[in-house]
């Protein structure tokens, strides 16, 4: 990740990429995992005005955990 963000922890990194960069750093992560044991997952939140995340997986298969209403 070195060069298209900034590490927070562990695993962790936050980035702020055109979409050039973006599209560069998806690539080049592609390229390098294995795509049966790697799993890595880009979630873009977007600006803070407009909080629309948009997920993309890399590697092995990815459900998204899907809310539900809970009644206590």
């Amino acid at each position: 990740m070195k060069g298209y963000g900034e590490w927070l922890q562990l695993s962790v990194f936050q980035c702020r990429l055109s979409r050039k960069q973006h599209a560069e750093m998806l690539a080049m992560l592609d390229s390098m995992i294995h795509h049966d044991h790697d799993h890595v997952l880009i979630i873009n939140v977007g600006p803070a005005e407009n909080v629309k995340p948009s997920i993309v997986s890399l590697g092995k298969d990815f459900d998204l955990v899907e809310r539900q209403t809970i009644i206590v």
